[in-house]
């Protein structure tokens, strides 16, 4: 009886094994080559919503949150230039080509209400570190905004100046 309970153990451990050998493997893939999130098609007339992913000039962007007016930014950045308000943006970025770092691929705020608007990206962190291709990093960046042009229904973030790339700060 002694044998036979040992070997039914026996053959249920090295079927575990087997089983989790396979497990393991899996299809061969690793998970830096898992499928990435697809980038949605937006622009400045039909921007993509917050936390969806955004792409032009083979950079991309997610906000998280925006933050419309953003008084706590003076505390980091110190106040803003009279007739302005800080607005902050949390967002994730990716890159496509090496050497570039966040500050070369900071976004730009534009607005509905005055498309001549082009708010500078003034960051809340060290943004000098060299991004790697594919790889997501988080950037908190404040723009100093005409208090005329601070509505949360018309300013969107951009990833570059050009028209497509573009998302809604709020939900």
């Amino acid at each position: 009886m002694r044998s036979r309970s040992t070997a039914v153990l026996s053959l249920l451990a090295v079927s575990g094994l087997l089983l989790a050998g396979c497990a393991s493997t899996g299809s061969g893939t690793s998970p830096e080559a898992a499928p990435k999130t697809v980038a949605v098609e937006s622009s400045l007339t039909d921007p993509a919503a917050v936390g969806d992913r955004i792409t032009a000039d083979g950079n991309s962007l997610e906000v998280w949150s925006g933050i419309v007016p953003d008084e706590a930014a003076a505390g980091a950045l110190g106040d803003p230039e009279a007739g302005t308000q800080w607005v902050t943006a949390n967002v994730a970025q990716w890159v496509s080509d090496n050497g570039l770092t966040g500050a070369d691929v900071a976004p730009v705020l534009r607005s509905t209400a005055d498309d001549s608007f082009e708010g500078v990206a003034v960051p809340q962190q060290n943004v000098d570190v060299e991004m790697k291709p594919d790889t997501s990093y988080t950037y908190v960046w404040s723009y100093a905004v005409p208090e005329a042009l601070v509505d949360p229904s018309t300013l969107l973030i951009c990833v570059g100046t050009g028209d497509e790339g573009c998302s809604v700060l709020t939900k």
